[in-house]
């Protein structure tokens, strides 16, 4: 992957196998929020406030996802004066998305009808509590 900067942990790293590794990856891609701000970043660089108006989500979220893409190399920055704007930091991710896309394409149905995938999601939501009238 050719990416730009260089950044190390400020900590020590547990050793991952590359099946672990892998199963990483794909979870980063794994956020709504994180695929928006990708394909909004893929044909040209965008800013937080920019991306937060595209994905609709407040800026502290947009932020903390940008954190996220950008530790793992899936985006790079280039600072302007006080504004720092993201692109994507591999073409790659942008043909992985669209392959993603197609087979999502051709599998809609079965995606959405597998149950097993959003167990884990659902469980980690906290209860919502029914107002009383």
């Amino acid at each position: 992957m050719a990416v730009s900067e260089q950044m190390t942990a400020p900590f020590v790293l547990p050793a991952l196998s590359e099946d672990l590794l892998l199963a990483k990856f794909f979870r980063a891609l794994g956020d709504p929020t994180r695929l928006r701000i990708l394909e909004a970043v893929m044909d040209s660089e965008k800013n937080v406030t920019a991306l937060v108006e595209l994905t609709g989500a407040p800026q502290g979220r947009v932020s903390s996802h940008l954190a996220c893409l950008r530790w793992c190399g899936y985006v790079t920055t280039r600072q302007e004066g006080r504004q720092v704007f993201y692109r994507v930091g591999d073409r790659r991710v942008g043909k992985l998305v669209a392959i993603a896309k197609d087979l999502v394409a051709d599998n809609c149905e079965r995606i959405r009808s597998c149950t097993i995938i959003d167990r884990g999601r659902l469980a980690q939501r906290p209860l919502r509590r029914r107002r009383r009238s």
